[in-house]
């Protein structure tokens, strides 16, 4: 399976400096990587002082954003070159749901879906003759306890979903290849028009501002403190992740091309979002994130204007970065 190597800046030659190397897990990064941008995921931003971005998680938040944004699923689909059938439960016929989903599974092709209101992506990948599903949801690794609890997990891993059709949902089974309809400028061309509407609404400004005004700190007791503690490093998480992402996805679309214009840009976006994501962890870590010791005491830090004048220069700094992406965009792909 060829993948990308960064050290190789190309394609992997088994040099042996990956010692446990599973080539499919490789492949598989690679490909998260991409979807990020492709998605959209990889441009947006979350407005630390919007208490409706804030009361979930940043996935569930950005989510939602696209979603309001346009019909994120049929571009992914139209840059991947498949028909898609979308099954929406209860308001689909049970059989009817469970047969195409099983139709699918049967061709070895795992079902993309969501469970109960929430946001969270699964891929079925089995079936038993009681109607029961079966797959993966992540809570193994990165993304924690689903909010539609299964009914267990199975030796390998996968939830036991018996009451699917009760929690409702909307899944997706892959139809015919076709040809693309969507090209990688095109996904970058989108993601300008996210970042411009991004910056028109001024979320990493609001985020800056909410920081700098002593009123949102001075009078909180322990539980708030604790509580706005967890509130930023929810914040400071979705950049992180999803700049750090959209940088490694670039890396196969530049490495080895002539520079020209879309290039020039791409070595400036791994470029920038790296440096926003490496200064994101210093606030991470000035807030306690993976620093251990008792969360509070870091949280009465944010008390010390010295402190939080030091986690605004880094959302400043990001903020600014991002302006500097979407310049870079534009003259790479307007």
């Amino acid at each position: 399976m060829i993948f990308f190597c960064g050290s190789q800046k190309g394609s992997c030659i088994n040099c042996g400096q990956c010692k446990d190397l599973v080539p499919i897990n490789k492949k598989h990064e690679e490909l998260y990587n991409l979807y990020t941008a492709v998605t959209g995921f990889g441009f947006l931003q979350i407005d630390l002082s919007n208490d409706d971005h804030m009361k979930d998680d940043w996935n569930q938040t950005c989510n939602v954003m696209l979603r309001e944004f346009d019909w994120y699923i049929g571009f992914v689909f139209d840059y991947a070159g498949y028909d898609f059938d979308e099954l929406i439960f209860p308001g689909n016929n049970k059989e009817l749901v469970f047969n195409e989903i099983k139709i699918s599974i049967d061709k070895d092709v795992p079902v993309l879906a969501l469970f109960g209101t929430t946001y969270q992506w699964v891929l079925i990948t089995g079936y038993d003759d009681n109607g029961t599903l079966y797959g993966f949801d992540g809570s193994q690794g990165y993304w924690g306890k689903p909010a539609a609890s299964p009914a267990g997990y199975d030796e390998n891993g996968m939830f036991i979903m018996p009451d699917w059709y009760e929690k409702g949902g909307h899944a997706f089974t892959l139809g015919k290849k076709k040809k693309p309809a969507v090209t990688i400028q095109d996904v970058f061309m989108r993601g300008i028009k996210i970042m411009e509407s991004m910056k028109e609404k001024k979320f990493y400004s609001n985020t800056v501002d909410f920081m700098l005004n002593d009123e949102n700190f001075e009078n909180l007791n322990d539980d708030e403190l604790l509580k706005m503690r967890d509130r930023i490093s929810g914040w400071i998480g979705q950049p992180i992740d999803q700049r750090a992402m959209l940088g490694y996805a670039v890396n196969p679309l530049r490495a080895g091309k002539e520079p020209h214009k879309e290039v020039i840009a791409l070595n400036e976006i791994n470029r920038l979002c790296w440096t926003s994501h490496d200064v994101l962890w210093i606030a991470w870590r000035g807030i306690g994130e993976y620093m251990g010791g008792d969360k509070l005491d870091w949280a009465k830090g944010l008390k010390n204007r010295a402190i939080r004048r030091m986690l605004v220069d880094c959302f400043a700094f990001v903020r600014d970065h991002d302006e500097y992406m979407l310049e870079e965009l534009r003259k790479g792909f307007i």
